[in-house]
């Protein structure tokens, strides 16, 4: 089956977050939006078509998640992953930020403290802290060759500065492949990340929402695989919406191999009254895994492409741009800090931010809001077709000269 991801679709008039900016004006070339997390890309034909079938029938009622969903994921992260997981350690939920929520709500009381590692994810800021959680950061460290690793040095300093304040560290929350700085974490890193949590006794909350986009030499390995049946107090939350470009249609799935811990998340998913899918996320999940491999594959190929297009344009036209290691996800996180001193603008990106889309009229994600760790840098979406990634690349470059 042909995959176009060349085609540039047209997403006016359909609500889209990413493309209706309010700064787009008559008399001005749209922004270029290089900036959430969604694809420009139509899912693979199955879940139109299955989409379609659904559509045939005229009542769209309540909506009961079948076994043979929870096959079809089960099956898929053997395929995927080589994780073993049964049907029956998985749990169904709305989207992943909302099971975060609930799970937060299970596992931690009001005042008990959250960790999570900047830079990261933005709404895992608002997530712990709206719910009346203290955080309690632990940053990444950034090296020379610009990867990012995980602190444990200084995630005990943080634990540690946490108890003196009174404040009970109960939980980490954080992401794999790790959004924005697109780390795929290594076997030893998550086996020393578990054994810092039972240690202290500290449940796990790991979103995986990009463990299909692996675009760098190291396989996936998903918490739940090292964990095993028995890790009290693990969760791992991911689902279709990254992977397929459904987003909109809002479902995820909770793996907890621990039967307590898996009883405690089923309770809270529905206290917050999740209890049924919606109707067309479900048809949609369940043919995307059943029969969107072969489109993931050649999406990945695109992808890949693309980020040697990006590094290739770096290269050429903003030397003093680098660019961390992509390894997971299809978000580029560049270090503009080398080019705003030379230019003197200072480490803050947003003033930089701020220009490009106004007047240079693309829009990437400015690093400081992951985090006053990334400060100085930008998350660039690359899942777009190559001429709109160009586009918006050029830009950058011609309001940056």
């Amino acid at each position: 089956m042909a995959m176009d991801f060349d085609r540039v679709i047209d997403r006016s008039g359909t609500q889209s977050l990413k493309w209706e900016n309010p700064k787009n004006g008559p008399g001005l070339p749209d922004i270029i939006p290089l900036w959430v997390a969604d694809m420009d890309f139509a899912p693979p034909p199955a879940v139109l078509e299955a989409i379609g079938r659904r559509c045939g029938h005229p009542i769209f009622g309540y909506t009961l998640p079948a076994r043979e969903y929870f096959e079809a994921v089960s099956a898929w992260y053997g395929r995927r992953q080589g994780l073993g997981i049964t049907p029956e350690e998985i749990l169904m939920a709305p989207a992943v930020m909302p099971a975060i929520a609930a799970a937060i709500h299970a596992f931690t009381a009001r005042g008990e403290g959250v960790m999570i590692m900047p830079p990261v994810y933005h709404p895992f800021f608002s997530e712990v802290a709206e719910n009346g959680r203290v955080l309690v950061e632990a940053p990444l460290a950034l090296g020379p060759d610009g990867a990012w690793t995980m602190d444990f040095e200084g995630m005990a300093r943080a634990a540690e500065a946490a108890a003196r304040s009174g404040t009970r560290l109960r939980a980490i929350l954080f992401s794999s492949p790790h959004n924005p700085v697109g780390r795929v974490w290594t076997q030893g890193e998550l086996e020393r990340l578990l054994g810092f949590a039972r240690a202290r006794g500290l449940v796990l909350l790991c979103d995986e929402i990009h463990s299909d986009i692996i675009l760098g030499a190291r396989p996936f390995l998903s918490l739940a695989s090292l964990a095993g049946p028995g890790a009290e107090g693990v969760l791992v939350f991911s689902g279709p919406n990254k992977t397929f470009n459904i987003a909109g249609l809002h479902i995820s799935q909770v793996v907890a191999r621990h039967e307590p811990t898996r009883a405690a998340m089923k309770r809270a998913i529905s206290a917050w009254g999740f209890g049924q899918p919606n109707a067309f996320s479900l048809v949609a999940a369940l043919a995307a895994y059943r029969e969107g491999e072969d489109w993931l594959e050649a999406l990945l190929a695109y992808l890949k492409e693309n980020l040697r297009f990006l590094l290739g344009f770096l290269s050429s036209r903003l030397p003093e741009v680098g660019a961390a290691p992509l390894e997971g996800s299809y978000l580029a996180w560049l270090d503009f800090r080398a080019l705003l001193a030379k230019r003197g603008e200072g480490p803050g990106e947003t003033p930089l931010a701020n220009r490009l889309e106004e007047s240079g009229r693309v829009r990437v994600s400015p690093g400081s809001g992951f985090g006053r760790e990334g400060e100085g840098h930008f998350r660039v979406n690359l899942a777009c077709p190559r001429s709109i990634l160009e586009e918006g690349l050029e830009r950058i470059a011609r309001t940056i000269r």
